[in-house]
């Protein structure tokens, strides 16, 4: 990775059980399972795993969701405009990463090439006017995009909440 901002990408997964995952395209072990959301912390809004993130939604619908993997950590911005900041630890050992709603397999979309390794990831929640193309707009929850800044990090420096949202969140 040569720029600051090498890869970009949009996405809009369908968050079924109000949640997508990213998550190592090709790991079998410590991915999202029926148990990973059950473990999380209410007030972090993700649950994590070794080779997955699951990111809480606001609504079962499709979700707006923009990846930006950088070469060094951002420098430290306002979070005023943000509805919620949450940052983990992701291992992505393939260089393979599937962005996919809570039911559906890594296998089941195209994956993101990008240097294997650690990242950090920072999600963030923020209200916005995107609509996804098959979004249902009578659908109940807050339309927010999620926003995920990655990257290459040697610690797992764990979850830690540089925002938090208000309570209840969703609904």
């Amino acid at each position: 990775m040569t720029d600051d901002r090498e890869l970009v990408r949009c996405f809009e997964p369908y968050a079924d059980h109000l949640a997508f995952v990213i998550s190592d395209a090709e790991a079998t072990e410590d991915v999202f399972d029926g148990d990973t959301w059950d473990s999380a912390d209410d007030t972090w809004r993700i649950a994590v795993e070794r080779h997955c993130i699951v990111v809480g939604t606001a609504r079962y619908d499709y979700v707006p969701v923009t990846v930006a993997l950088l070469n060094t950590p951002p420098e430290v911005e306002s979070l005023d405009a943000f509805d919620h900041v949450v940052e983990a630890d992701i291992l992505l050992p393939s260089g393979k990463m599937a962005v996919t709603g809570a039911t559906e397999l890594p296998n089941e979309v195209e994956p993101v090439p990008l240097p294997a390794g650690r990242y950090r990831v920072r999600v963030v929640y923020a209200q916005t006017d995107r609509r996804p193309v098959r979004c249902n707009l009578e659908g109940v929850g807050d339309h927010l995009e999620y926003q995920l800044t990655m990257w290459p990090t040697d610690a797992d420096l764990g979850v830690h909440v540089l925002k938090q949202g208000p309570s209840p969140w969703a609904y």
